[in-house]
């Protein structure tokens, strides 16, 4: 089996094993003990794939020899003991202390890997089945992986010897359904208890494959690439409203021969930022891993049921991911607010605290936006499942560019640091100090600044905030302190960061003990106001003195 369609069976089989039937959601440390599914279960049941009885001991010996330590760590019951003995035969039933040490040995990271080997391996064993049977086409197969993987393969070839032909996930799904008739017995495969199950698993397998037929006759491994995802919107740099030339992206998405989230194609005259997004995944025949939607919001609610959303707006993105914003953002706790915007994750520079966004409908264009990391208006993140996180950036050493996209580029670490970046920039036909005196417009020319004296109690008019969050906090820094000379209050810590205003030597500032940290400097979260302004940010603790 295609390696693609090994993901989309994965995320459908988990979804309906214990992930309550969302695709691509699985619970690792699912676990259900004698008889909780069915009365003829002597034993319990592991994992997300509901591995039972001697498959939920094989699992665990998988882990023992994956990890030892890890197994040993998490094994507080004596279940090493246990792994030579069948548990079938035994109708083992674990004590409430033997399922927590069973629940802590699955959810290891061994547990987690082997759950997922073990998983394939059925599934190879299953598919083998199947062709022996006669079922060549791949949505058949995964109903047959479904139906055997519920019931064993008895059931399977019984369902499977009335379903019409050719096989298709309707036609086998209509076969199921006449297990209902036969009131002898409600534990048949395609009993009323399993349709909804059955039904996620068509509507699934329809909507994820849609080029079940191999042309070439060869099965080939399709390979999630980071590194695709990014050469291909950045190929689309340029495209614009003002030329048509954005009506090639919408082109795309409405390409795609799967079913359209809520039934909609794309229009020319909407919005197209979440179209950028999921059009990648159309033309890259991407969307086993990447959710596709033309709604911000909708497009969060199905990366969430295919289990790739990243609520936390601190995390440090990977080349690939999405970037989702809230423009509503207040800056308090988490960003759970309603998106707006969506671009794709091109450069991360950790060390200097930025990250760009290639996006769709920025100013009515594809364009680049630098983010700084853990800064306000982030929503949250999609992490699709590539196969590797190897990826590059585009190089951005070419000529031609305008001063301004140089500056931008410099900011966010792309052109490196120091003598490098001087000799990189001019190699590529840039005046070093020409792009230096931008950077500097760029990060200090708007910050406000008064040659005032500053009494200590003022009338507060308003607040300007930096749009990123304190990450550390020690309460012995909470204090006040003075500036010992004219210091920058920045938009996070490193004098990359854009500054919010220039405090004059001698003025008193407050600190409540958060800071972030910058080449190995701390940067006080800081509060001062000027001329009747208050001012939140972060300003070097090398020019501040405890008073």
């Amino acid at each position: 089996m295609k390696k693609e369609y090994l993901t989309i069976l994965t995320n459908i089989i988990g979804g309906v094993e214990s992930g309550g039937q969302t695709y691509g959601k699985r619970k690792y440390g699912a676990y259900a003990g004698k008889a909780a599914n069915a009365d003829n279960e002597k034993t319990c049941t592991l994992g997300w794939a509901q591995n039972y009885g001697n498959e939920g001991r094989r699992l665990c010996q998988m882990i023992l020899k994956a990890d030892p330590k890890a197994f040993r760590t998490a094994d507080t019951a004596g279940i090493e003991k246990k792994l030579s003995v069948d548990w079938e035969a035994t109708r083992w039933n674990p004590t409430a202390k033997e399922k927590a040490a069973l629940i802590a040995i699955i959810t290891t990271d061994a547990g987690k890997k082997c759950q997922d080997d073990l998983f394939k391996e059925l599934m190879e064993k299953y598919i083998a089945e199947a062709e022996a049977y006669g079922v060549d086409n791949i949505q058949a197969q995964m109903m047959w992986c479904e139906v055997e993987h519920l019931g064993g393969l008895k059931p399977v070839k019984r369902i499977f010897a009335r379903a019409k032909k050719p096989y298709t996930p309707d036609t086998v799904y209509a076969s199921l359904i006449l297990d209902q008739k036969d009131t002898s017995n409600d534990n048949q495969v395609g009993d009323k208890k399993f349709e909804s199950r059955h039904q996620c698993c068509v509507r699934w397998i329809k909507q994820y494959v849609v080029d079940n037929v191999d042309k070439s006759g060869e099965e080939g491994v399709k390979m999630y690439s980071r590194q695709a995802v990014v050469n291909l919107v950045e190929s689309w740099i340029g495209k614009n409203e003002a030329d048509g030339s954005y009506k090639s992206i919408i082109d795309i998405y409405n390409s795609f021969t799967g079913a359209f989230p809520r039934g909609t194609k794309m229009a020319y005259e909407w919005e197209w930022c979440a179209c950028t997004w999921s059009a990648l995944a159309v033309a890259l025949k991407y969307t086993a891993i990447m959710p596709i939607e033309i709604s911000c919001y909708y497009l969060i609610e199905r990366a969430k049921q295919m289990g790739v959303w990243e609520e936390n707006d601190a995390h440090v993105p990977k080349l690939g991911e999405a970037t989702l914003y809230d423009w509503q953002d207040n800056g308090v706790g988490d960003n759970t607010g309603t998106p707006r915007h969506v671009g794709t994750v091109t450069y991360v520079n950790q060390a200097a605290g930025y990250f760009v966004v290639t996006e769709g409908n920025y100013s009515d264009s594809v364009k680049k936006r630098t983010v700084s990391l853990n800064g306000r208006y982030i929503r949250g993140f999609i992490t699709p499942k590539y196969d590797s996180d190897q990826a590059e950036s585009k190089p951005v050493n070419t000529p031609g560019k305008s001063v301004s996209t140089v500056a931008h580029e410099v900011i966010a670490g792309q052109w490196g640091n120091g003598e490098a970046r001087r000799k990189a920039l001019s190699a590529s036909g840039y005046d070093p100090d020409t792009i230096r005196k931008e950077v500097n417009r760029i990060l200090n020319g708007s910050a406000a600044t008064t040659a005032k004296p500053q009494p200590a109690d003022q009338t507060i008019s308003k607040t300007v905030k930096s749009t990123c969050y304190a990450r550390e906090y020690d309460k012995k820094l909470a204090g006040s302190y003075v500036t010992t000379a004219d210091l920058y209050c920045r938009n996070d810590a490193g004098k990359n960061k854009k500054a919010l205003c220039c405090i004059p030597k001698g003025t008193t500032v407050h600190n409540y003990g958060y800071y972030n940290t910058s080449n190995g400097t701390r940067w006080l979260y800081i509060t001062v106001t000027l001329d009747g302004v208050e001012y939140i940010g972060f300003s070097s603790i090398s020019y501040l003195k405890a008073k």
